[in-house]
């Protein structure tokens, strides 16, 4: 059985790991959970990055214009702010240091209020949000269908679904990225709103609820897969599929990262500052790196 250390420890990845390119659901439909569910989620800060062809991704609305994403989303056009694509301008994007993240900043103001960036490790455990704009399940492929065969474009819609964080691991390398990394497992446990990450869910929110105040605290990237699909074939597997999600605390208390630009905090509107990694080896053992934009 995999070993898997939270915070510290040497972790051996023995399948692959791929870029996470949306939500799917354990034990439900494309139609569920598709509308904020009312108790102060950041629902409307989740946006999709799209190039010419149409959806490539999620992001995250952080303020003062500027779009959290997954660095390997891309090349990107234009974000879908609600059901308005707002061109980016003319800056480049902002790598976070290593991390497979980047800041976008869009042409003008879509008139959200900002995120709150979790800075506290020790909060990062426990239940959790995902909200993305990932493609659903097709047609074809109903509930208890092994293996499930993932919609197309036409079904990346926002949804949310829930999760467990339980467990943490620092300076994975995947795609030329070195990044700290959360993790949740697709295995039934979190219920019947139970997610997981497939396409076009890199940069996709993971929010967990700190005392009365929701955080940001993890960033869609990865998925490491039982078998080698986007997501589990077999959802009642023992060794079930995991998703990765960029550790925002490890990126929230020095300066020459996420606070790098000024994004503002939104109730005190102090800037959020980003830090470096957990000095922790973790070997990748015989992975294979697929991009899923």
């Amino acid at each position: 059985m995999r070993q898997f250390h939270w915070l510290v420890g040497v972790v051996f990845l023995l399948v692959p790991i791929d870029f996470a390119s949306a939500i799917v659901f354990f034990s439900q439909g494309n139609d569920a959970n598709l509308t904020n569910p009312g108790n102060g989620l950041p629902w409307e800060n989740v946006v999709q990055m799209r190039n010419e062809s149409g959806p490539i991704g999620t992001g995250v609305y952080l303020g003062n214009r500027y779009v959290l994403t997954a660095g390997h989303v891309g090349p990107l056009t234009s974000v879908k702010v609600g059901f308005v694509d707002y061109l980016l301008d003319s800056s480049p994007a902002v790598a976070i240091g290593t991390a497979d993240m980047k800041l976008v900043r869009l042409a003008s103001d879509p008139g959200l209020n900002g995120v709150r960036l979790n800075t506290n490790p020790s909060g990062d455990a426990g239940n959790s949000y995902l909200v993305g704009y990932g493609v659903g399940r097709a047609s074809s492929s109903l509930l208890g269908s092994s293996p499930v065969t993932w919609g197309d474009s036409a079904t990346a819609i926002k949804r949310w679904g829930t999760n467990l964080v339980d467990g943490a691991i620092a300076g994975v390398q995947v795609g030329g990225y070195t990044s700290d990394l959360l993790r949740t497992q697709f295995n039934s446990n979190a219920g019947v709103n139970e997610a997981a990450l497939t396409i076009y869910d890199s940069g996709s929110a993971l929010f967990r609820q700190i005392g009365s105040e929701w955080y940001l605290v993890g960033l869609g990237a990865y998925v490491q897969n039982s078998g080698y699909s986007l997501a589990s074939t077999q959802f009642n597997s023992n060794d079930s599929d995991d998703s990765y999600f960029i550790r925002i605390s490890s990126y929230s208390n020095a300066v020459n990262q996420i606070g790098a630009v000024a994004v503002p905090e939104p109730s005190s509107r102090n800037l959020f500052l980003g830090g470096g990694a957990f000095l922790v080896a973790v070997a990748l053992a015989r992975s294979r790196y697929q991009s899923r934009p």
